[in-house]
Protein backbone atom coordinates (compact mmCIF):
# COMPACT_ATOMS: atom_id res chain seq x y z
CA UNK A 1 0.00 0.00 0.00
CA UNK A 2 2.95 2.33 0.44
CA UNK A 3 3.16 2.80 -3.35
CA UNK A 4 -0.39 4.17 -3.58
CA UNK A 5 -1.02 7.90 -3.70
CA UNK A 6 -3.07 9.48 -0.94
CA UNK A 7 -5.95 9.92 -3.36
CA UNK A 8 -5.84 6.26 -4.40
CA UNK A 9 -5.87 5.26 -0.76
CA UNK A 10 -8.88 7.47 -0.10
CA UNK A 11 -10.70 5.86 -3.03
CA UNK A 12 -10.14 2.51 -1.27
CA UNK A 13 -11.16 4.00 2.09
CA UNK A 14 -14.43 5.07 0.48
CA UNK A 15 -15.02 1.36 -0.12
CA UNK A 16 -14.36 0.72 3.59
CA UNK A 17 -10.84 -0.65 3.04
CA UNK A 18 -9.37 -0.44 6.54
CA UNK A 19 -5.82 -1.28 5.43
CA UNK A 20 -5.86 1.78 3.15
CA UNK A 21 -7.09 3.87 6.08
CA UNK A 22 -4.31 2.47 8.28
CA UNK A 23 -1.76 3.47 5.62
CA UNK A 24 -3.10 7.06 5.63
CA UNK A 25 -2.96 7.01 9.42
CA UNK A 26 0.66 5.82 9.30
CA UNK A 27 1.56 8.58 6.83
CA UNK A 28 -0.20 11.47 8.50
CA UNK A 29 -0.63 10.75 12.21
CA UNK A 30 2.71 12.36 13.19
CA UNK A 31 1.95 15.46 11.13
CA UNK A 32 -1.56 15.86 12.54
CA UNK A 33 -0.28 15.28 16.07
CA UNK A 34 2.40 17.93 15.51
CA UNK A 35 -0.22 20.33 14.22
CA UNK A 36 -2.31 19.98 17.39
CA UNK A 37 0.75 19.98 19.65
CA UNK A 38 1.97 23.29 18.24
CA UNK A 39 -1.49 24.82 18.59
CA UNK A 40 -2.19 23.63 22.13
CA UNK A 41 1.19 22.79 23.73
CA UNK A 42 -0.68 20.01 25.49
CA UNK A 43 0.01 16.34 24.81
CA UNK A 44 -3.45 15.08 25.77
CA UNK A 45 -5.15 17.71 23.61
CA UNK A 46 -2.85 16.84 20.71
CA UNK A 47 -3.59 13.11 21.07
CA UNK A 48 -7.34 13.74 21.36
CA UNK A 49 -7.31 16.10 18.37
CA UNK A 50 -5.38 13.61 16.26
CA UNK A 51 -7.75 10.79 17.11
CA UNK A 52 -10.80 12.94 16.41
CA UNK A 53 -9.38 14.14 13.08
CA UNK A 54 -8.93 10.60 11.79
CA UNK A 55 -12.33 9.58 13.15
CA UNK A 56 -13.88 12.49 11.25
CA UNK A 57 -11.92 11.51 8.14
CA UNK A 58 -13.38 8.00 8.34
CA UNK A 59 -16.90 9.34 8.83
CA UNK A 60 -16.54 11.78 5.92
CA UNK A 61 -14.98 9.24 3.54
CA UNK A 62 -18.06 8.96 1.31
CA UNK A 63 -18.09 12.74 0.74
CA UNK A 64 -14.39 13.00 -0.14
CA UNK A 65 -13.64 14.32 -3.62
CA UNK A 66 -10.00 14.59 -4.75
CA UNK A 67 -10.17 18.22 -5.89
CA UNK A 68 -6.93 19.25 -4.14
CA UNK A 69 -4.12 17.77 -2.11
CA UNK A 70 -5.21 15.19 0.45
CA UNK A 71 -2.96 16.76 3.11
CA UNK A 72 -4.83 20.06 2.70
CA UNK A 73 -8.16 18.25 3.09
CA UNK A 74 -6.93 16.47 6.22
CA UNK A 75 -5.61 19.67 7.79
CA UNK A 76 -8.95 21.35 7.09
CA UNK A 77 -10.58 18.63 9.18
CA UNK A 78 -7.99 19.15 11.92
CA UNK A 79 -8.42 22.93 11.82
CA UNK A 80 -12.21 22.65 12.04
CA UNK A 81 -11.94 20.32 15.02
CA UNK A 82 -9.47 22.67 16.74
CA UNK A 83 -11.75 25.68 16.27
CA UNK A 84 -14.81 23.69 17.41
CA UNK A 85 -13.03 22.60 20.61
CA UNK A 86 -11.83 26.17 21.23
CA UNK A 87 -15.39 27.46 20.97
CA UNK A 88 -16.57 24.84 23.46
CA UNK A 89 -13.79 25.80 25.88
CA UNK A 90 -14.58 29.49 25.55
CA UNK A 91 -18.27 28.84 26.26
CA UNK A 92 -17.32 26.86 29.38
CA UNK A 93 -14.98 29.65 30.55
CA UNK A 94 -17.72 32.23 30.06
CA UNK A 95 -19.91 30.27 32.49
CA UNK A 96 -17.21 29.75 35.14
CA UNK A 97 -16.31 32.72 37.34
CA UNK A 98 -12.59 33.17 37.90
CA UNK A 99 -11.65 30.91 34.99
CA UNK A 100 -9.83 33.62 33.07
CA UNK A 101 -6.42 32.64 34.45
CA UNK A 102 -3.71 32.38 31.80
CA UNK A 103 -2.22 28.86 31.90
CA UNK A 104 0.74 30.09 29.85
CA UNK A 105 1.78 32.94 32.14
CA UNK A 106 5.42 32.73 33.15
CA UNK A 107 5.85 31.77 36.79
CA UNK A 108 9.52 32.62 37.03
CA UNK A 109 12.12 34.71 35.27
CA UNK A 110 14.25 32.92 32.67
CA UNK A 111 17.69 32.04 33.95
CA UNK A 112 20.80 33.83 32.71
CA UNK A 113 22.91 31.90 30.19
CA UNK A 114 25.84 31.44 32.57
CA UNK A 115 23.54 29.80 35.13
CA UNK A 116 22.51 26.94 32.88
CA UNK A 117 24.07 24.72 30.26
CA UNK A 118 23.12 24.90 26.60
CA UNK A 119 20.65 21.95 26.52
CA UNK A 120 18.66 23.44 29.39
CA UNK A 121 18.72 26.86 27.75
CA UNK A 122 17.55 25.33 24.46
CA UNK A 123 14.65 23.58 26.27
CA UNK A 124 13.72 26.83 28.00
CA UNK A 125 13.72 28.64 24.67
CA UNK A 126 11.60 25.94 23.06
CA UNK A 127 9.15 26.10 25.97
CA UNK A 128 9.01 29.91 25.76
CA UNK A 129 8.36 29.78 22.00
CA UNK A 130 5.72 27.05 22.37
CA UNK A 131 3.97 29.01 25.11
CA UNK A 132 4.13 32.22 23.07
CA UNK A 133 2.59 30.50 20.05
CA UNK A 134 -0.17 29.10 22.26
CA UNK A 135 -0.93 32.65 23.48
CA UNK A 136 -1.52 34.01 19.97
CA UNK A 137 -5.14 34.59 18.90
CA UNK A 138 -6.48 31.54 17.03
CA UNK A 139 -6.44 33.11 13.56
CA UNK A 140 -2.80 34.16 13.91
CA UNK A 141 -1.76 30.92 15.58
CA UNK A 142 -3.25 28.82 12.79
CA UNK A 143 -1.47 30.82 10.08
CA UNK A 144 1.85 30.73 11.96
CA UNK A 145 1.72 27.00 12.65
CA UNK A 146 0.66 26.10 9.12
CA UNK A 147 3.30 28.28 7.41
CA UNK A 148 6.26 28.02 9.75
CA UNK A 149 5.86 24.61 11.32
CA UNK A 150 3.91 22.71 8.69
CA UNK A 151 5.85 24.35 5.85
CA UNK A 152 2.73 25.14 3.83
CA UNK A 153 2.65 27.90 1.22
CA UNK A 154 0.36 30.89 1.68
CA UNK A 155 -1.85 29.46 -1.08
CA UNK A 156 -2.18 26.11 0.72
CA UNK A 157 -2.93 27.85 4.01
CA UNK A 158 -5.57 29.97 2.27
CA UNK A 159 -7.22 26.75 1.08
CA UNK A 160 -7.15 25.20 4.57
CA UNK A 161 -8.52 28.33 6.24
CA UNK A 162 -10.89 29.28 3.38
CA UNK A 163 -9.62 32.87 3.23
CA UNK A 164 -7.76 35.05 0.69
CA UNK A 165 -3.98 34.64 0.30
CA UNK A 166 -3.54 38.30 1.27
CA UNK A 167 -5.25 37.62 4.58
CA UNK A 168 -2.80 34.79 5.24
CA UNK A 169 0.10 37.16 4.57
CA UNK A 170 -1.17 39.91 6.87
CA UNK A 171 -1.96 37.42 9.64
CA UNK A 172 1.55 35.97 9.34
CA UNK A 173 3.14 39.41 9.69
CA UNK A 174 0.98 40.15 12.75
CA UNK A 175 1.75 36.72 14.27
CA UNK A 176 5.50 37.31 13.98
CA UNK A 177 5.16 40.81 15.45
CA UNK A 178 3.20 39.52 18.43
CA UNK A 179 5.58 36.61 18.98
CA UNK A 180 8.47 39.08 19.15
CA UNK A 181 6.56 41.04 21.80
CA UNK A 182 5.71 37.92 23.79
CA UNK A 183 9.31 36.69 23.70
CA UNK A 184 10.87 40.07 24.56
CA UNK A 185 10.93 39.40 28.34
CA UNK A 186 12.70 36.10 27.69
CA UNK A 187 15.28 37.82 25.46
CA UNK A 188 15.75 40.60 28.00
CA UNK A 189 16.35 38.04 30.74
CA UNK A 190 18.77 36.16 28.53
CA UNK A 191 20.81 39.27 27.83
CA UNK A 192 20.52 40.63 31.36
CA UNK A 193 18.49 43.65 30.33
CA UNK A 194 15.81 44.04 32.93
CA UNK A 195 12.69 46.16 32.49
CA UNK A 196 13.45 49.86 32.00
Amino acid sequence: MDTYTDEELMALVQKQDTSAFEELLRRYEPRVFGFFWRLSANRQSAEDGTQETFLRLWRARVRYEPTGKFSTYLLQIAKNHFLHERQKQNRRKDHQPGAAMNPFAATEEPAAPDAVDRPILARELQTAVTDAIARLPEALRLVYVLTEQEGMSYQQVAEVLACPVGTVGSRKVEAVRRLRELLQPWRDGLHGAGPQ
